[in-house]
């Protein structure tokens, strides 16, 4: 074989070679990308601290932290993150935070277009109210069958949505607390893990496929629907990939406004009535003033037999097509309207004057007088402003006085291991004492820092 020689222009090349730019954090790439169960963010950064072997915890605040700029995020501070971690469904959201993480992780992975993650594609024509699920639900047959074929366990952005109560690969509802603990679980959590409770570290997952067969459902009128939103959203976020989906705010007002041309010869009250829709709100949305919650458009377009998509997107022939279904019409009730109580004013001030004058132990706050008498809050608080500031202040009074009471507890407690250290020859340092007293954490309080300076002076220490 002859083997050929380099040339010196082959071997002398005055230009450095260009590396490619390396990124922060791994380059993990997002499951299921371009179909109805597309990751969410959430699932994404859970499964980002796991590449790394860290918990989430340290990946928010050594990582995020320093590019986001909410200030109770920047620094750190277990409050912060504690906040962080209560909003984590806002993460998923069409809001300003969505958008942060957004941009923090993709500067951070070097990965881009992670927006189709989250609802950030709808934020123009979705309305945020009731829009996602507070805590964490999942479909048990998914994890496990991904579980079974070895495939990534992680959590589709489709089961945040507040709408979507099953799941449409299983038929079967999604489940909302842990079958082992009993718990809701949050969708971060300090020691989050894809597939297992961050509790009691129970995996979610089906058992074994016994269960997973018994957990299907026949269809009834109801899990219809359910079916039907949770396949329709589906086809909504498969489209979350796409620069341009061409459906704009007023999209909607349209489609409304198309509607009732059509079913109800542009009767606004006459179309209200049929959905026991106030008439008002239905006047709002025709004009574009306000935007339906989302679970309002899914009644409106399962109602009439119309696709989520072809609705907000105004396809002609889907609506020159509309049939109003009656018995639909007859299942869904949009809003259960209640007729308001009759608020007797000297008789609520007559009740509160009472609970005032009460020495029950301890005293209620609003939240439960206001329940007890059955009006909001804020109803009673315009009415009877001074009574209100009265039984709230004397609730704060008590509190103050059990912490107090507590306080002086523990000072005590603290005298008493001075002592018995002292005994028994041990240096009575804040971490021995705080071993021996029933609540170490009141070393926050100043009171008892003095104590234990003042106990240790008298022993000479």
């Amino acid at each position: 074989m002859v083997v050929r020689p380099y040339s010196n222009e082959e071997l002398w090349n005055p230009h450095p070679y260009q590396l490619p730019k390396r990124s922060r954090l791994n380059h993990i790439i997002p499951v299921a990308v371009g179909t109805p169960f597309i990751e969410s963010l959430t699932s994404y950064i859970t499964r980002l601290a796991q590449s790394h072997s860290i918990s989430i915890s340290i990946l928010m605040t050594r990582e995020f932290a320093p590019l986001l700029t909410k200030h109770y995020i920047q620094n750190g501070s277990k409050k912060g993150l504690s906040t962080l971690f209560n909003r984590g469904a806002a993460i998923n959201s069409t809001g300003e935070l969505a958008q942060l993480l957004v941009n923090s992780v993709e500067k951070l992975t070097l990965k881009q277009n992670l927006s189709a993650l989250t609802l950030l594609p709808f934020r123009d024509f979705l309305s945020s109210r009731e829009l996602l699920h507070k805590t964490k639900v999942w479909c048990p047959d998914c994890y496990q069958e991904w579980r079974n074929l070895t495939k990534t366990i992680y959590e589709p952005l489709i089961w945040t949505l507040k709408d979507v109560e099953v799941c449409s690969h299983h038929n079967r509802p999604l489940q909302t607390i842990c079958s082992n603990c009993k718990r809701q679980i949050p969708w971060l959590h300090s020691k989050s893990r894809i597939g297992y409770c961050p509790y009691c570290d129970r995996w979610l997952g089906s058992s074994n496929k016994t269960e997973t067969t018994s957990n299907s459902i026949t269809l009834s009128s109801k899990f219809e629907k359910s079916l039907w939103k949770s396949k329709a959203l589906g086809e909504l976020i498969t489209k979350s990939g796409e620069n341009s989906l061409g459906i704009k705010q007023d999209n909607i007002a349209k489609a409304i406004r198309e509607i009732i041309n059509i079913t109800h010869q542009g009767n606004i009250a006459s179309f209200a009535k049929s959905l026991n829709l106030p008439r008002n709100t239905v006047w709002m949305w025709h004009e574009g003033k306000s935007i339906p919650k989302l679970k309002f458009i899914l009644d409106i377009c399962y109602c009439f037999d119309i696709s989520l998509l072809s609705f907000l997107q105004l396809e002609k022939a889907a609506f020159q097509s509309l049939d109003i279904n009656c018995q639909k019409l007859t299942d869904t009730i949009l809003i259960k309207r209640v007729s308001p109580k009759d608020f007797d004013s000297e008789k609520i001030e007559n009740a509160l004057q009472t609970i005032l004058n009460s020495q029950q132990i301890p005293p209620p706050t609003m939240k439960e007088v206001a329940k007890r008498l059955g009006f909001d809050r804020r109803i009673i608080s315009k009415h009877c402003p001074e009574l209100c500031k009265a039984i709230s202040a004397k609730y704060r009074r008590y509190q103050n006085q059990i912490r107090a009471t507590k306080i002086d507890e523990c000072c005590q407690e603290v005298r008493q291991a001075v002592s018995a250290l002292i005994e028994k020859g041990e240096y009575p340092s804040e971490a021995r004492v705080s071993r021996l007293i029933s609540q170490p954490g009141y070393f926050r309080y100043k009171k008892v820092r003095m104590v234990l300076k003042d106990a240790k002076s008298k022993q000479n220490f």
